[in-house]
């Protein structure tokens, strides 16, 4: 099982909800199970990912998945940086994320990543040309077409939780309609890349 932390506001639910998009087309080996802030909801996804082979855990952070998190034990082999962190938050989650891939979205000047003395292996994404995974293209659908297609450019290795290297690449992706983030398709996609998924050309 491979938990995977996401803070971010209004981009955090749009991430989950393209990494199980994205899971179900390129990770067939994978499953995603969504915890939740009720007790018991959270409580059947993490026993439901528990038992299940290649599992992502996908867990929103709020005050409380993480005090379920840690009566648990769980940390996170990613942690997803979408959007601002408060100083409570960023204490409280400190100790799940030593060791893990941190992902840090580009396009949100607000976002203060945690401090990279717990072992962090930083992966940046977004729109700015700097970040590691961005996007050279977007073309919308014409016509009839349902689907809109992004070009997803790789600039630098992406290390990966079995300790793998993902090198510099590109390729053509489809986003189904209704699906109006790019940050938030460029995130799920650094997320599922560190999480060993193999992505190529549509």
């Amino acid at each position: 099982m491979l938990c995977i932390g996401i803070l971010g506001e209004n981009l955090k639910e749009q991430t989950i909800e393209q990494i199980v998009y994205f899971a179900e087309q390129y990770g067939k080996d994978y499953v995603c199970f969504c915890g939740s802030t009720k007790k018991n909801e959270f409580e059947k996804a993490y026993q439901q990912a528990k038992k299940t082979q290649n599992s992502l855990f996908l867990v929103p952070i709020h005050v409380k998945t993480i005090k379920y998190c840690k009566s648990k034990n769980v940390s996170f082999s990613i942690f997803l940086c979408l959007g601002k962190i408060g100083e409570n938050t960023k204490e409280n989650i400190a100790c799940l994320v030593r060791h893990t891939i941190l992902i840090v979205n580009t396009d949100d000047r607000r976002v203060f990543p945690l401090k990279l003395k717990t072992g962090n292996k930083l992966i940046t994404c977004g729109m700015n040309h700097r970040a590691s995974v961005t996007l050279s293209s977007y073309l919308e659908p014409m016509g009839d077409e349902k689907s809109s297609k992004i070009q997803c450019c790789i600039q630098r290795n992406i290390p990966t939780v079995s300790g793998r290297i993902f090198e510099p690449q590109e390729f053509s992706l489809l986003l189904e309609q209704g699906q109006k983030s790019v940050s938030g398709a460029l995130a799920a996609v650094t997320t599922l890349i560190a999480a060993d998924v193999e992505f190529g050309d549509i």
